[in-house]
């Protein structure tokens, strides 16, 4: 997960850009200044020596619970918040500082920037970074603005007042509150990459979608490479993950098997359903796990009226039941009867141990 990002000036220790990615904001200054303190003071402990050019740079602050990433250019300081540090994310720093430095003129800097192509190269960098902030297994939503408007109207005025070419528009259209990245790529004909960058636009826009990292009962994950590092000993990755989720959380990544759901996981730890989940949601947001699709299959004959006694719900059960054959994912299920997919997981989840998950 990253947090904010800001470019502060080498020399005159001025903030020049930030950008929260997280929505929250931070005080500029107190960051700017707090950072040039502490290269002041590490340099003030170890200054350079004779035959070393310059002063090592400090590059990461680590506080536990998130990290500060630094980087250099020639005349800008990049600093990025995020909540675990890999290589991927500090390449991307350096990079996109030097953008920013062949974008605008610091060698004879008279203090002075271009506001608006300020906020345009700050839309570079959301690309840059999106596919930290996006995953393809996060579901877009519409906000409710959007929703309402899409729902009542034919004519696309309200989305023509923000320039949105044919392809954003496109985009909004199928996204239903249900679909993740990967699906809404699939749906477009496009690759996953670029469904990301329009999604990320849209997002960052602030005023037509939300994007949820939904963690469902039901769900069955796999580990992916990048969590072996979890599982030895002495690790820079193992240490962050411990110091935000304990034993416990190593405990629960070690469930996760491919076959076990989350409700499994839970019955066999007996740790509570959330501590389970905010770990998982965790771990997908760092891409240290996968969701696997998943096709229920019900073992047993079930009166749905048994179940509920809302005769409309009973109804929609039972069609559920139909198809819960091991043939449809839970998605293909949810676009079938035009539910949501929680309306099945909640079912599903009160059937338990007579429902069997085919994978595929």
């Amino acid at each position: 997960m990253i947090y904010h990002i800001f470019f502060i000036h080498k020399e005159r220790g001025l903030n020049i850009l930030q950008h929260s990615f997280s929505g929250s904001k931070l005080d500029e200054d107190l960051v700017s200044g707090f950072i040039s303190a502490i290269i002041s003071f590490i340099g003030a402990l170890h200054p350079p020596k004779k035959t070393e050019k310059k002063q090592k740079l400090i590059r990461t602050i680590d506080r536990g619970d998130f990290k500060i990433l630094i980087e250099a250019g020639e005349y800008i300081l990049g600093i990025l918040f995020v909540n675990m540090e890999k290589v991927e994310v500090r390449t991307k720093l350096r990079d996109i500082i030097q953008e920013f430095e062949d974008s605008f003129e610091f060698e004879d800097w008279d203090g002075t920037l271009d506001v608006d192509k300020m906020e345009t190269f700050k839309e570079n960098i959301f690309r840059e970074f999106a596919k930290e902030i996006i995953k393809i297994s996060d579901v877009p939503l519409l906000t409710p603005t959007v929703k309402e408007f899409l729902a009542t109207h034919d004519e696309l005025d309200l989305l023509g007042e923000f320039n949105l070419s044919a392809g954003l528009i496109e985009l909004l259209l199928r996204i239903d509150g249900t679909a993740d990245v990967q699906e809404i790529a699939n749906r477009l004909e496009c690759s996953v990459e670029e469904a990301v960058a329009r999604i990320g636009y849209l997002y960052e826009l602030g005023v037509f979608i939300t994007i949820e990292s939904p963690v469902n009962e039901t769900d069955i994950f796999v580990l992916t490479p990048e969590a072996m590092p979890m599982f030895r000993t002495n690790t820079y990755e193992r240490d962050t993950f411990l110091n935000l989720f304990g034993k416990e959380g190593i405990d629960i990544l070690l469930q996760i098997n491919g076959s076990r759901s989350v409700q499994g996981i839970q019955r066999k730890m007996l740790v509570e359903m959330d501590t389970i989940k905010e770990i998982i949601r965790f771990c997908l947001s760092e891409q240290l796990v996968r969701r696997i699709r998943i096709h229920p299959m019900i073992k047993v004959a079930v009166e749905t009226k048994t179940i509920t006694d809302d005769n409309e719900l009973a109804r929609i059960y039972e069609k559920i039941v139909s198809l819960c054959d091991g043939k449809h994912s839970l998605r293909e299920i949810a676009k079938n009867l035009n539910v949501p997919i929680s309306v099945i997981t909640d079912f599903l989840v009160l059937l338990a141990d007579n429902v069997n998950w085919v994978t595929k």
